[in-house]
């Protein structure tokens, strides 16, 4: 993935959203900043149990953190 800033993740789910996503909440930041993603957001699925921890984890790298959540 290049370094390119203009480019942000705006859908993306974490362990938390159940049989949907694999993204561990720990590895998160370092990855967004070695593909150099200023900003990345987490929509997980009918939850926002994760929001504390992504945003607190994101904020402290340097990453800005969106949060948001898909309902179905």
């Amino acid at each position: 993935m290049s370094n390119d800033p203009r480019f942000i993740h705006l859908r993306s789910h974490s362990e938390y959203s159940l049989l949907e996503g694999a993204l561990r909440l720990k590895k998160l930041p370092g990855m967004c900043r070695d593909a150099g993603m200023p900003a990345l957001a987490l929509t997980d699925t009918n939850n926002m149990f994760a929001a504390l921890e992504f945003s607190v984890a994101m904020a402290g790298a340097g990453v800005q953190p969106i949060i948001g959540c898909q309902v179905d």
